[in-house]
């Protein structure tokens, strides 16, 4: 069997295995007592384990499996999780990472990991650090009550005896291959798969690991406790390729209490009523008779994983068909017949409505970029000695695949600036009377078209006035304009290249090369950064994103014979001024606008337009645009209308382009270049 077919699945949803590991463990830290997460917990590693070992990626596979013994303990209560349990965990966790990461680089996932299986080996031996004599005693116990003879040890067999009191099913279940079988392990990984999405596998013998390494012959038995009934278990059992006999026997108390104290030879005397597990002998009745509760089955995935190159070529070829509607829009127009009107207008709704579906399919929640920081600021706050709690809230909001892809890298510089420069030590915080856990919030939200990002901490806040002494010492800021400057516009000089307020140089931050790659990747996503502080208070980052980058809502302008488009979402607002209302401040054009005075731009004069003259109009018309909290006024010659465009690049020979972000396809065949409002402002 080629493995190759099966390595896009097994990258992908290994990656999502060791998120849910992830998760949970730092769920498991904050309620180390719940057992429910551990139970979580392991089923990922079980599986990541089977699909590891079934690929053939060995250390992968034993490394999952020393994880696998010590969540085995702990789920079983014959282990309390400690600091030195969790770090070591989450060692494990971030090898994994580093050995799927080497298979999506097309390595072997290969990895020296002797140190962190010995350190797991030691924990479930009960001999490390911080261990207790439980878990010896414990691993005791359960070494003599299989050395009795018996299939199922004390806590194994008190698992299915409440289940069974419970109302549940549970069910012995004797599995054999085909003599031609090859690949063993594979096909007793997918039994196991079909019974830990229909309940859970509480025992099997042989092992796991002896099963996962084909050492048995051709049969293995399994307890579980289902959620369906034996005959829908023998049918989804039977579907799997290369098994010649499923043999499921229903358990009741009795037949368990036999099972529990004695050995394979007693299973075998139990087993004879189960051979004819789908006769009339092997009906239970369903959970309506018994009148007991049954397990809600899961529910069945309803989604699909689709590579980004077909969706972007998707958008393509929708944005060819947008282009044409539009030609068609203005045919239809000059033709003025009704039919035709018609039969546009119906395409124009369609199209309509596509076009929200082909965008929607290129959204994704935040919480793909978010999900990473919790473990993150767990680490931070242990090597630098701090409390932190990160609250995230607003983490189902959607961007444009594009921006997720993009914005993952500025937001670790925000939380790692935060967590070192913004939260304080424990000492510091309890003498300036606050709590001793800091707290950073993050938060994602929509706004119009665009969705904003929020890093918040209640930290010291920034220090204005050193940040002012450095900016002067390094430059940024002229002595004499100093004195003119407001407290967010000192604070925002953070954001300036080079730009470090840090006395010691950590790995951390500090090296003045975070903060001016935040404002420059976020401001070629077509966003914006701000930050606003209250020294001794905290600081807040306010980062805004476009919501998709393909088709946008666009004003459409003439400057004499050219065209070209605004984005509405810059758009404050149009109206028409006498030009004896233009005020001359400093020799610049400006107007007053809602009680303030903003700058007049002339786009004819920075685009260089030839065609078109604003010097002897007596009104002009004119586009408020904003960026941020900033105004400014647009002068143009005419206002086409609303439309909407498709962004296109204008190619790797016309890049840098001052106050021009890119080019659409007019109805009409011409081209348009999009202006940037945010550069027209800076």
């Amino acid at each position: 069997m080629d493995m190759n077919a099966y390595l896009s699945m097994f990258i992908d949803e290994s990656n999502d295995h060791l998120q849910a590991l992830n998760d949970n463990l730092m769920r498991l830290e904050s309620s180390p007592e719940d057992i429910s997460i551990v139970q979580d917990i392991f089923r990922s590693a079980h599986t990541l384990k089977g699909m590891s070992a079934t690929m053939g990626f060995e250390d992968l596979a034993s490394l999952t499996h020393e994880m696998e013994n010590v969540l085995d303990l702990v789920r079983n209560d014959k282990l309390k999780m400690d600091s030195f349990i969790f770090d070591t965990l989450f060692q494990g966790l971030d090898a994994l990472e580093s050995m799927v990461e080497d298979v999506v680089q097309g390595g072997t996932g290969k990895s020296d990991v002797t140190h962190i299986v010995n350190n797991l080996a030691n924990i479930v031996k009960g001999d490390y650090k911080n261990s207790s004599t439980e878990p010896a005693a414990s691993t005791s116990t359960t070494a003599a009550g299989q050395e009795n003879g018996g299939l199922l040890d004390q806590y194994q067999s008190s698992v299915l005896k409440q289940s069974i009191q419970s109302g549940l099913q549970v069910f012995y279940i004797k599995v054999t291959l085909t003599e031609s079988c090859v690949l063993k392990a594979a096909r007793s990984y997918m039994v196991f798969d079909v019974l830990e999405n229909t309940g859970e596998v509480i025992k099997s013998e042989p092992s796991v690991e002896d099963l996962e390494q084909e050492k048995f012959d051709r049969s293995f038995t399994v307890f579980t406790i289902s959620s369906v009934s034996p005959e829908e278990l023998t049918s989804k059992i039977n579907s799997i390729s290369e098994i010649e006999t499923v043999e499921v026997l229903p358990l009741d108390e009795e037949s368990l209490a036999t099972l529990s104290s004695a050995g394979t030879q007693a299973a075998a005397a139990v087993e004879a009523p189960a051979a004819p597990a789908k006769t009339e002998k092997a009906e239970v009745k369903s959970a309506d008779e018994q009148k007991k509760p049954a397990v809600k089955a899961p529910v069945a995935n309803r989604t699909i994983r689709v590579d980004i190159d077909r969706l972007d070529a998707l958008m393509n070829l929708f944005s060819e068909m947008l282009i044409d509607r539009v030609r068609l829009e203005q045919l239809a127009s000059e033709v003025k017949r009704q039919d035709l009107t018609d039969t546009v207008e119906h395409m124009a709704r369609v199209s309509s409505d596509l076009q929200n579906i082909v965008l929607k399919l290129r959204m994704v929640p935040v919480d793909t970029v978010f999900n990473r920081f919790p473990r993150m600021i767990r680490d931070l706050a242990k090597s630098l000695d701090k409390k932190i709690d990160l609250i995230i809230t607003g983490a189902d909001t959607e961007l444009d695949r594009t921006v997720i892809d993009e914005i993952g890298d500025p937001l670790v510089h925000l939380l790692r600036n935060s967590v070192d420069h913004g939260i304080e030590t424990v000492a510091e915080r309890v003498a300036a009377g606050k709590s001793e856990t800091g707290t950073v919030h993050l938060r994602a939200f929509h706004s119009g078209n665009h969705v904003f990002i929020e890093v918040e901490e209640d930290g010291k806040g920034i220090n204005a006035k050193k940040v002012l002494e450095k900016a002067i010492s390094k430059g940024v800021v002229k002595p004499e304009d100093a004195g003119k400057l407001s407290i967010d516009e000192i604070n925002n000089l953070i954001f300036s290249a080079g730009f470090s307020t840090a006395d010691v140089i950590s790995d951390i931050s500090g090296r003045g090369v975070g903060l001016d790659v935040v404002r420059t990747k976020i401001t070629s996503l077509g966003g914006n950064v701000t930050v606003t502080s209250v020294e001794g208070k905290g600081t807040k980052f306010s980062v805004q994103l476009p919501l998709t980058l393909s088709i946008i809502s666009a004003m459409l302008i003439k400057l004499g014979d050219e065209k070209y488009a605004i984005p509405l979402s810059s758009i404050v607002e149009t109206a028409i001024i006498q030009r004896s209302s233009i005020l001359m401040v400093h020799g610049n054009p400006m107007i007053k606008f809602r009680n303030a005075v903003i700058p007049l731009i002339s786009l004819s004069k920075l685009f260089e337009s030839p065609s078109y003259s604003e010097e002897h109009e007596e009104e002009h018309e004119i586009i408020v645009i904003h960026k941020g909290d900033k105004w400014a006024a647009v002068v143009i010659d005419e206002f086409i209308g609303q439309s909407e465009i498709v962004l296109k690049t204008l190619g790797k020979y016309l890049t840098n382009i001052s106050g021009v972000s890119g080019a659409t396809i007019l109805g009409d065949g011409q081209v348009a270049l999009i202006v940037d409002p945010n550069a027209l402002i800076k």
